[in-house]
C-alpha cells in the first residue's frame, strides 16, 4: 500500500472516531460512569481532554467499582487505585464495590473520607481482610443503607456494630458462594440470631450458603418483621415444614428457597455489561491509535 493510500485510510479512521467523540458530553458521562475505577484511572482519563474534564467532576465518582481487578498486581496497587478514586470523589462517594484485594488500610481510607456512603460491597476477601476490622469501619458510616459481603467474613461483633452504628441499614447480604459456611452444631445459628436481635429494620436479607437451621430462620422471622425479600439459597440445614412455609408466605413477598438455582439472568445487567465494555474498548483503542485527540 502506497503512502497516499495509507494517509487516506488514517484520515478515514480519524473522521469516524470524531463522530463518536462529537457526542454530547452528557451522553459520554452516562457511558463513562459505567467504567470501573481501574479502567478510568489507567486508561480512559488519558484519551482526550473532554474525558479528563468529565472525570474531574466529583459526581462522576459517587459510585466507585473496583471489583474487576484485571491488571492489578497486588494489594499495594489496589490500595493506590482505591485511595486515588476516593480522593476524586471529594467526599461525595455513596456506593463502592471492592473485590479480592480489600484490606484493613483500604477500608479505613474509604470510611474516613466517605461519610455519605450508603452502599458498601466487598467480595472474595477471606484471605485479605480480618473480619474484626469491619467493626471500626461501621462506626464511621452512619448513613450506610446496604451492605453486601460475598465470601467475606463478618463476626458477631460486626453484626452488633451494624445495628448500633448504622441505623439506616435496610439491606444485608452475607453470601458464601464459593465455600459453604460450615460451623459446629452449636454455632450454626449464631449469625442468624445476631441478625434477628440487632437488625430489626431490614427489608432485604440474603444469607446464601449459611449454616443456620430452622431455629435461626424462625428467629429472623420474629426479629425482622419488615422483610420483603429473603434469600435462603444454599441454606441446606433449613427444613421447611408447613408451619415455617406458611409464616414465610404470609410475611415475605419475595422468597428464594434453599435449593433454588444461584444462576442470575438480568437484561439490565447485560446492557450495563455491553455499555461498559464499549467504553473500555474505545478507551484502549484510542490510546493505541496513531492519532491523538485533543479538544
Amino acid at each position: 500500500m502506497n503512502r497516499k493510500a495509507k494517509r487516506k485510510n488514517k484520515n478515514v479512521a480519524i473522521a469516524k472516531s470524531r463522530q463518536w467523540l462529537d457526542l454530547p458530553e452528557e451522553i459520554w458521562e452516562n457511558i463513562l460512569k459505567r467504567l470501573g475505577a481501574i479502567e478510568i484511572l489507567e486508561n480512559a482519563q488519558k484519551v482526550c481532554t473532554m474525558w479528563r474534564r468529565v472525570f474531574k467532576d466529583p459526581f462522576m465518582w459517587r459510585v466507585i467499582d473496583i471489583s474487576n481487578c484485571r491488571g492489578l498486581s497486588d494489594s499495594n496497587h489496589f490500595q493506590k487505585i482505591c485511595s486515588h478514586a476516593v480522593d476524586c470523589s471529594q467526599g461525595e462517594l455513596v456506593d463502592i464495590r471492592l473485590a479480592f484485594f480489600a484490606t484493613k488500610e483500604s477500608l479505613a481510607y474509604v470510611a474516613e473520607r466517605s461519610r455519605k456512603l450508603k452502599r458498601l460491597s466487598i467480595a472474595w476477601c477471606h484471605s485479605k481482610l480480618v473480619p474484626e476490622v469491619l467493626v471500626e469501619v461501621f462506626q464511621k458510616l452512619p448513613l450506610l443503607e446496604e451492605l453486601s459481603l460475598t465470601d467475606t467474613a463478618i463476626t458477631i461483633k460486626g453484626i452488633e456494630a451494624l445495628g448500633r452504628f448504622c441505623p439506616r441499614l435496610k439491606s444485608f447480604e452475607l453470601k458464601n458462594v464459593v465455600s459453604y459456611n460450615i460451623k459446629s452444631v452449636g454455632k450454626r445459628n449464631d449469625e442468624a440470631l445476631s441478625i434477628a436481635k440487632n437488625l430489626p429494620a431490614l427489608h432485604h436479607l440474603e444469607l446464601i450458603g449459611n449454616s443456620m437451621t430452622n431455629v435461626g430462620l424462625g428467629a429472623i422471622l420474629d426479629g425482622c418483621p419488615n422483610l420483603v425479600l429473603r434469600d435462603l439459597r444454599g441454606c441446606f440445614n433449613v427444613r421447611l415444614d408447613k408451619v415455617l412455609s406458611s409464616r414465610i408466605s404470609q410475611q415475605i413477598k419475595d422468597v428464594k428457597y434453599p435449593r433454588d438455582s444461584l444462576a442470575v439472568s438480568s437484561t439490565a445487567t447485560f446492557l450495563q455489561f455491553v455499555l461498559c465494555n464499549f467504553a473500555v474498548s474505545f478507551a484502549r483503542w484510542s490510546q493505541q491509535s496513531a492519532w491523538h485527540v485533543d479538544f
